[in-house]
């Protein structure tokens, strides 16, 4: 989806009264440097281990805990952790620049991020030993209609048109040892406008008994809603047009 540039339109649109207007502000309350996401914006999540038979037991708490943008440098507890008594599972996460080529510099990726407090693994070796060797998550969205009420997906500014999902990542760490990244993306729709959450029950990570951090990169390219006062500018510049071709 083409993205609506920065840089000043250097054409001119003639107005009403035939005289050539500047439209060089035109797109300036549309710059891809502005921010995606609202302000303080939560986001809901949940954490799951599984075994192959479909058999699932919730990792952090007993429901969908909350987290606020802004985190990523500090996450926050989203409820304790199952395999590991005393410890909490953290969460954070913020909107973050690209850094792709050519998008350098702009707001369109957000980055998750969850770790036991502790250092323990999200998945123990008893765990493990009793075949639960799977993990999935779900952000922003739930399956289990008792959690629905409690969804907070990522939240878009009024400015945002559209979101067209790009790509979506997740890396396993042992503390900041990476032990493996995959793209999973696709199971979202890349192509299609993304609703902001992340919650597909047949997202299965297989994922050994020393991973005890994930980080998930949401990629997208939004696209602004144009400034009042240049649309009402453009919309005129087109009617004076169409006027002009009938003569």
């Amino acid at each position: 989806m083409p993205r609506l540039m920065a840089t000043p339109l250097s054409a001119a649109v003639v107005g009403v009264a035939g005289v050539a207007m500047s439209v060089t502000a035109f797109g300036a309350s549309a710059t891809p440097l502005e921010p995606v996401i609202t302000p303080n914006d939560n986001v809901s999540f949940l954490m799951f281990m599984a075994k192959d038979s479909g058999e699932e037991q919730i990792l952090n708490g007993t429901e969908p805990g909350v987290s606020q943008r802004g985190s990523l440098g500090s996450p926050t507890s989203v409820g304790g952790s199952l395999n590991s008594p005393g410890a909490d599972i953290l969460v954070g996460w913020d909107e973050i620049f690209d850094t792709r080529p050519g998008d350098a510099g702009t707001f369109s990726r957000i980055r998750l991020s969850a770790e036991t407090s502790d250092g323990s693994p999200f998945i123990s070796p008893q765990a493990a030993s009793e075949d639960y060797r799977l993990m999935r998550w779900e952000v922003g969205d739930h399956t289990d209609p008792n959690h629905s009420p409690l969804a907070d997906a990522f939240g878009f500014r009024v400015t945002v048109e559209s979101i067209t999902f790009v790509e979506a990542t997740v890396v396993f760490f042992n503390d900041d040892v990476q032990l493996n990244s995959l793209a999973y993306g696709f199971t979202i729709g890349i192509g299609s406008e993304w609703d902001g959450t992340d919650a597909l029950p047949d997202n299965l990570f297989t994922v050994g008994s020393d991973v005890n951090r994930i980080e998930i990169t949401y990629d997208y390219d939004p696209t602004y809603v144009p400034a009042p006062a240049s649309a009402a500018l453009l919309t005129g510049a087109g009617l004076l047009g169409a006027r002009r071709r009938r003569r």
